[in-house]
């Protein structure tokens, strides 16, 4: 148990926490801003069918409801800003976490996702990089600590992982996906949509094709585990990177799942290994030194080996 507190307790550099950060922040943004500007043209959950998540949550009107959102959307930009990071991620989670449990049409796996990395974000030190609260403490002469314990790191990464896994384990498991059904029904659905992106036609009759299916429901559970298990080693990991990468970008052009392949890509990030800034030793010094340093060699032997 020592092992295992130590390693979860040990210094990580905090940047690639940053970065998924403001990623996060801004694919909040997008997921907010068409419920706030529907919400703002008069149409809310409310003049739809809608059945609480959970019974005893308290709903706010119409009014309220709309006040909500733009907190929301504000909360999300000082998220990517890295504004009083601690109270906007907290506030972000919040206002997305009491939207998804308002009514179960709400509930999706990706905004699921999506609550569950914003609660991630909102526990860490998650603006110690990248962040005006670290320009604001460094100008201050009161710099942040650029380190911060590995938990929220790994689980990320659970997270992350966790996400493929689960949902190549269900599609092998269910006929209907693994031999092709549900793909199909699904591009078939938003065929006007493929065949208006920036697909060939050659590959929109693909896609559109029932046959294509039977083998592509396969491949895409295959792709899933592979990334799942991939992410996990560092030889595998670059490999399983890049095909999630393409995944979601053929994810994105053939059937538009809303803001998870945006959050999928964001959350990539947390598999990054920065290293802490190591400054040259020749920094401070003039040009003319550094000039006398580079004509006697001594240059090359002064800045640390990467």
């Amino acid at each position: 148990m020592n092992r295992v507190d130590e390693f979860l307790g040990r210094p990580v550099s905090t940047r690639s926490l940053g970065v998924v950060r403001i990623l996060v922040g801004a694919v909040t943004v997008m997921h907010l801003w068409p419920l706030l500007r529907d919400a703002l043209g008069g149409d809310t959950y409310h003049d739809h069918f809608h059945h609480h998540y959970i019974a005893w949550m308290p709903e706010l009107g119409p009014a309220g409801f709309t006040v909500l959102l733009a907190v929301g959307v504000i909360a999300a930009l000082c998220t990517s800003l890295g504004a009083a990071t601690r109270v906007a991620t907290a506030t972000t989670f919040g206002v997305v976490a009491y939207h998804l449990v308002q009514s179960t049409t709400h509930v999706h796996n990706n905004r699921a996702y999506l609550v569950a990395v914003l609660l991630i974000l909102a526990m860490a030190p998650a603006g110690r990089s990248f962040s005006v609260d670290a320009w604001l403490a460094a100008r201050r002469g009161a710099p942040l600590e650029p380190t911060a314990p590995a938990w929220p790191l790994w689980l990320l990464r659970f997270e992350c992982a966790l996400v493929y896994a689960a949902s190549g384990f269900s599609k092998l498991i269910d006929p209907d996906w693994f031999g092709g059904a549900v793909t199909w029904g699904r591009v078939a659905a938003q065929e006007a949509m493929v065949r208006d992106s920036l697909l060939p036609d050659l590959v929109v009759d693909l896609l559109v094709d029932r046959s294509f299916h039977t083998f592509a429901a396969k491949f895409i559970v295959l792709t899933e585990l592979f990334i799942a298990a991939g992410l996990w080693w560092r030889r595998t990991r670059p490999a399983a990177i890049v095909v999630a990468i393409v995944f979601h970008i053929m994810i994105e052009l053939s059937a538009q799942v809303q803001v998870f392949s945006y959050l999928a890509l964001s959350v990539l990030f947390v598999w990054a290994e920065p290293a802490l800034p190591r400054r040259p030793a020749w920094i401070g010094h003039d040009r003319r030194m550094r000039g006398r340093m580079l004509r006697r060699g001594e240059l090359e032997r002064t800045v640390p080996t990467p």
